[in-house]
């Protein structure tokens, strides 16, 4: 953390610094977000943004827990047949949004962090479509991922389409994780080194597909493993309260929504993914838009 940042924890939320900085002990951690802004609940119907005094407050209180700031890459170069050594913290993005550039850069650098953001070129200069208009679902342009790039930042890839991977064949899972490197690899020229399975589904054919690919490591969603290729994530929604975003570090979010009696548990990201995925025809490549209302 940058000893310039001038956030403050508020009261309240310093009460969890001590619950971190014993999970800081004990594990590393990697938090998935897509945007940083705010948009109407009828825009943003699936929570994908989280507001910016939101994301500073856990930055600040990751940083006062003791956890040091890596890439997702740099996390996982640190695997050595098992989990990473404890206290470090990947900040990663998925989608690509435009706001990462905007509001997430501005924020990071004041902390001192380089962030991780997993873009899917066939969406780059557009929208979203999870969020339904506005600013708040613009896509980064290529520009934009250049300078994330030159900021330090990795750029990692996330499929060309964004499609469900679990749905295609080897082959179309291969061209997916290639066509999106290469893509990125022209536009960076950097050497891509990381993925993120969209929705978080994945399968032995997508496994399969990533190791072919040569990629050194791919982040899942919710409680995955320390395996290389199944890289286990916290993601970030929108009115998560701290104690939820807890739980999904210590990996007991998942577990709890699945157990007996897990439907009283809150559900937010997975039954999100559910809806995202079942709106999509089963040969429709392309990801939906949420209904406007």
């Amino acid at each position: 953390m940058s000893a310039s940042s001038e956030v403050a924890t508020p009261g309240l939320a310093r009460h969890w610094t001590p619950v971190l900085r014993r999970i800081a002990q004990r594990r590393s951690v990697i938090l998935g977000y897509h945007g940083i802004g705010s948009a109407p609940a009828r825009e943003d119907v699936f929570r994908l943004l989280v507001s910016p005094t939101q994301f500073e407050l856990h930055l600040r209180l990751l940083s006062d827990a003791g956890f040091r700031f890596v890439t997702v890459a740099e996390l996982a170069e640190r695997l050595a047949d098992g989990p990473p050594p404890p206290g470090l913290a990947a900040i990663s993005f998925d989608d690509g949004m435009r706001d990462n550039h905007r509001t997430a850069l501005p924020i990071l650098k004041r902390f001192g962090i380089r962030a991780t953001v997993y873009v899917v070129p066939g969406l780059l200069g557009g929208h979203s479509p999870w969020i339904a208009g506005g600013p708040a679902a613009e896509i980064l342009n290529q520009a934009e991922i250049r300078t994330l790039a030159d900021e330090g930042w990795e750029i990692g890839a996330h499929t060309m389409t964004h499609p469900d991977m679990t749905r295609l064949d080897y082959d179309e899972c291969l061209s997916e994780v290639r066509d999106s490197c290469e893509a990125l690899e022209r536009l960076t020229g950097q050497k891509i080194l990381t993925f993120a399975y969209p929705f978080g589904y994945y399968g032995p054919t997508a496994l399969a597909a990533v190791r072919a690919a040569g990629l050194s490591a791919a982040v899942t969603i919710g409680s995955g493993s320390w395996s290389p290729l199944e890289l286990t994530r916290a993601m970030v929604s929108a009115g998560d309260p701290l104690a939820l975003i807890i739980l999904k570090l210590t990996d007991r979010y998942e577990p709890l929504v699945n157990s007996p009696g897990g439907g009283r548990a809150p559900r937010g990201s997975r039954q999100r993914r559910a809806a995202i995925a079942n709106r999509r025809g089963p040969d429709d490549p392309h990801p939906p838009r949420p209904p406007a209302r």
